[in-house]
């Protein structure tokens, strides 16, 4: 799988924030931004005021989410008096540097002013304010102060993704639903949905109702993934699908929060729900199950190229996709191929012979160029993830998007030639890796890990590579090991926080400290809003490293600033009476076989103790 490949391996040019005090609790954080040292009332005299019905909706959502926060109601008015009112307005004449997505929030203790040059801009710049709200209000206060400040906002990139597996486990509806809310207070706007794989096909499909009578169902496993394959006559039970309503549901919500949606359907390889439902697309015809994971070994899950029925299957599923997604690309996926079947395979064998194809690497490229042609001729581009085949001489067209997420190497090279580049390397926005030393995280099947602030950290233009060609990054949430929507929200939150920034901000503003307390403001709102984020960024860094001699030493840090670090290599619990990390690498003492280790910060413990066993080393990287 594409995770273990790569685990073996506004104006104005700063913030006039006031020396000494943080930005304001916003994430991602605005561009420029002043302190008005002063403090806005809501009260349940406030009033939203919009010029006409055109803003309706928009402001209602700000009502509603005013509502949510403080328990005051707050009514929307067509011109009204703007004394005291919370204004959303549109540009007369736009400004250029706002773009669609830009606003200006100007508030002051007698008023707001929220104004954009479009839609998206003023429901950002909505995003921004009730962020300012402050958390855990007393709902039984009549007023609420806000903090004032001025506001000049606008995005870096213009793809700001995540992408969700509901292959390897299906999640419901509603839950979806709750996903793009979250995407949508931090400014992500692509909801990358990876409908299909191996382990359950999740879209229906108008005259091919196997691929939702058979092809979405598996067997039930519970604990560690691909711990055993399909018995013999066992029911295939766990699973489920969208219809095409729910389809037409979800993409009409995240378009009404302006989040594009693109559906993934992974082909020809990753395809065994396909194959399990229609056995006849694959070169050997046999029937299988759908699979949990295990027992893959000899299991044709790629499609035959050389089967027409192959591509009659693909133009009907196509064409379905392309009517209930409105977004200009449809992903074709188009990784990790196991040509093993086609270079066994008569009919393969000989069409990479009628067409003069060096290889089954070739055999692939002509396969994409008739979904390239398939997706065109729908009114549609083509997006997939990158790999080598792709690189055959005028193969992709300018515009498919390639996703880099091998290297960032790849990334720049594609950018230079001139391709739309997507980057999602794995090592900054694989979101399915671990956060922090696996004995401290939940099972997990990928033995990599992606902190917070790898993710903070991205660099989304590579070394060498042409911006005017990036479009933009993504977080990656595969899901082998992510069995329950509960754990979606563990493995997503905080770390997609860091990548809206990532995204969002220009790179200048960025500050890891100031980031890290604004993370830590927002933990107060996912608890209100009962989402289980994660909080592996209080917990030591464990890691090993070798001295001058070749010996093992141990190598502590810490993500939080401020904090102090303790530890035992005695087997014995840490407290702040242990000894006291001091920053230099740690020589291990004889017949010692762990380290634990703890975080405080002003004397109060944070985070969990964390233990590694001294053996792991040799399959650790310290990050």
């Amino acid at each position: 799988m594409r995770r273990f490949v790569i685990a073996i391996l506004f104006l104005f040019p700063s913030f006039t924030i006031v020396r000494g005090q943080s930005a304001p609790p916003i994430i991602p954080i605005p561009v420029q931004v002043e302190d008005r040292h002063a403090s806005y009332e809501i009260s349940p005299n406030t009033a939203i005021v919009i010029a006409d019905g055109s803003l309706r909706e928009l402001a209602s959502r700000l009502s509603s989410g005013i509502a949510q926060a403080t328990g005051i109601s707050v009514p929307v008015q067509i011109n009204g008096s703007t004394a005291g009112a919370i204004v959303l307005a549109l540009n007369g004449k736009k400004a250029d540097t706002l773009g669609e997505e830009g606003y200006d929030m100007v508030m002051e203790h007698d008023g707001v002013r929220i104004s954009a040059n479009a839609l998206p801009g003023l429901f950002y710049g909505i995003q921004s304010f009730l962020q300012l709200i402050p958390n855990a209000v007393d709902k039984t206060r009549e007023t609420v102060p806000v903090p004032c400040y001025q506001v000049r906002d606008y995005p870096r990139f213009a793809w700001r993704g995540l992408m969700l597996d509901v292959s390897r486990h299906f999640f419901s509806k509603q839950f979806v639903l709750k996903y793009l809310d979250e995407m949508a207070k931090h400014k992500l706007n692509v909801f990358h949905w990876h409908l299909t794989d191996d382990n359950g096909w999740r879209i229906e499909i108008k005259g091919l109702p196997q691929l939702t009578d058979i092809g979405a169902w598996r067997v039930k496993r519970t604990g560690t993934w691909a711990s055993l394959a399909p018995q013999p006559g066992e029911p295939a039970t766990y699973g489920g699908y969208y219809t095409q309503e729910d389809i037409k549901e979800i993409v009409q919500y995240a378009k009404d929060r302006f989040i594009r949606v693109i559906p993934e359907v992974d082909v020809p390889g990753h395809s065994l729900a396909l194959i399990a439902s229609l056995p006849h697309l694959s070169c050997s015809g046999e029937t299988y199950s759908v699979g949990n994971g295990a027992g893959m070994e000899n299991v044709h899950n790629v499609l035959c190229a050389a089967n027409d029925s192959v591509y009659t299957v693909l133009d009907l599923i196509f064409s379905q996709i392309a009517e209930l997604f409105p977004d200009a690309y449809i992903h074709t996926g188009g990784d990790e191929v196991n040509y093993t079947f086609w270079n066994a395979h008569a009919a393969c064998k000989a069409l990479m012979e009628e067409k003069r194809l060096a290889n089954a690497e070739s055999l692939q490229g002509y396969f994409f160029k008739r979904m390239q042609d398939n997706v065109r001729a729908k009114g549609k581009h083509t997006a997939c993830w990158y790999s080598s085949y792709l690189e055959e001489p005028g193969l992709l067209d300018k515009e498919t998007v390639v996703y880099a997420w091998t290297s960032h190497e790849e990334g720049a090279k594609l950018s230079r030639q001139g391709y739309q580049v997507v980057m999602t390397p794995s090592r900054e926005t694989y979101l399915d890796f671990a956060q922090g030393v696996f004995s401290s995280e939940p099972v997990n099947v990928i033995p990599a890990i992606v902190r917070l602030k790898h993710c903070y950290d991205f660099t989304v233009v590579p070394e060498g590579g042409d911006e005017a060609f990036i479009l933009g990054g993504q977080g990656n949430l595969w899901t082998e090991s992510v069995p329950t929507e509960r754990h979606v929200e563990y493995m997503t939150w905080p770390r997609a926080l860091a990548l809206s920034e990532a995204f969002w901000s220009p790179a200048a503003r960025k500050n890891w400290e100031d980031f890290f307390h604004r993370v830590e403001n927002r933990m107060v709102y996912f608890d209100r809003a009962d989402i289980n984020y994660a909080k592996s960024m209080y917990n030591p860094i464990i890691a090993g490293m070798k001295d001058e001699n070749g010996k093992w030493q141990v190598k502590l840090d810490s993500e939080a600033p401020g904090t102090s670090i303790y530890y035992t290599f005695d087997g014995t619990n840490v407290d702040h009476h242990s000894t006291r990390y001091e920053g230099e690498p740690l020589e291990i003492p004889l017949g010692a076989s762990q380290v634990r280790a703890v975080c405080y910060r002003n004397g109060e413990r944070i985070g969990q103790q964390v233990t590694c066993m001294l053996h792991e080393f040799e399959n650790m990287e310290f990050r």
